[in-house]
């Protein structure tokens, strides 16, 4: 019983937990956007775009560089998460 249930709750769960990583990173990026997050020394995306939002009108790319971030490692996890669920459906 352990092989066959654990067999086919572990691709779900890992779908499920490889997706909520890009989730949560954007969730973590946009709280400490609005000053809810981390403080001034530690580096982090969404604070890095709130100190560069004076420089857009002055230097944009400089301040698309930290979003571009936050985007591309967003969409490489969501297709880590269908990569997954593609490897791990069960085929019956």
């Amino acid at each position: 019983m352990r092989v066959h249930v654990l067999g086919n709750v572990l691709g779900p769960i890992f779908v499920y937990a490889t997706g909520l990583i890009s989730v949560c990173m954007i969730l973590s990026s946009g709280l400490s956007f609005l000053g809810l997050g981390t403080k001034p020394p530690e580096p982090e995306w969404g604070l890095m775009l709130n100190t560069l939002r004076t420089a857009i009108y002055v230097q944009p790319w400089v301040a698309v560089l930290p979003g571009a971030c936050i985007f591309v490692t967003s969409i490489c996890f969501n297709l880590l998460s269908d990569g997954l669920r593609q490897a791990m459906d069960v085929k019956g």
